[in-house]
């Protein structure tokens, strides 16, 4: 598995939430940074919808985000961050990576929903689900690993000693 030779592969992470603390701030700067010659990574920040801990008002929130990641989406296909989705080794991330390359594909984007997750119609439209491990994580931090992993994967494509 290889990519001497091909295309590189732009990845766009569509997030709910702005207003990163600087030391996440500065991590997903730093991985920006890795994967820029490697075909570059551009975070969107979308609004959060703003609770108030009401119980009620999760599909509310959910709706509302939906409607923010729309506009970042259009026709293109996505893939969502969900606990619920498949769990990846990196080799077998990569690998995936590889495939869309193989099909052509240039650009990927990742969505990651706000505290209460996806609006099931965007889960339904996403391309498949991936899973970061069954623990919670914070949102802001799912940026960082997300990037982490990408980055990672396209070292293990193009051979160069990252990945252990």
């Amino acid at each position: 598995m290889s990519l001497q030779g091909t295309p590189s592969l732009k990845f766009t992470l569509i997030a709910v939430g702005r207003g990163m603390p600087t030391a996440i701030k500065s991590l997903v700067e730093e991985y920006q940074s890795r994967l820029q010659p490697l075909g570059g990574c551009t975070l969107v920040e979308v609004a959060d919808y703003r609770r108030t801990g009401k119980t009620a008002e999760r599909e509310q929130a959910l709706v509302w985000e939906a409607a923010k990641l729309r506009d970042h989406l259009a026709n293109h296909p996505f893939i969502a961050l969900d606990s619920r989705g498949k769990g990846l080794t990196s080799e077998s991330f990569s690998t995936i990576l590889l495939n869309y390359l193989q099909e052509g594909q240039r650009e990927l984007r990742f969505v990651i929903g706000g505290p209460d997750g996806l609006h099931p119609e965007l889960l339904a439209r996403a391309a498949w689900h991936l899973s970061l491990g069954q623990m919670t994580f914070p949102h802001m931090l799912t940026r960082v690993m997300l990037m982490e992993q990408l980055y990672r994967a396209m070292t293990i494509l193009r051979h160069i000693p990252y990945h252990r």
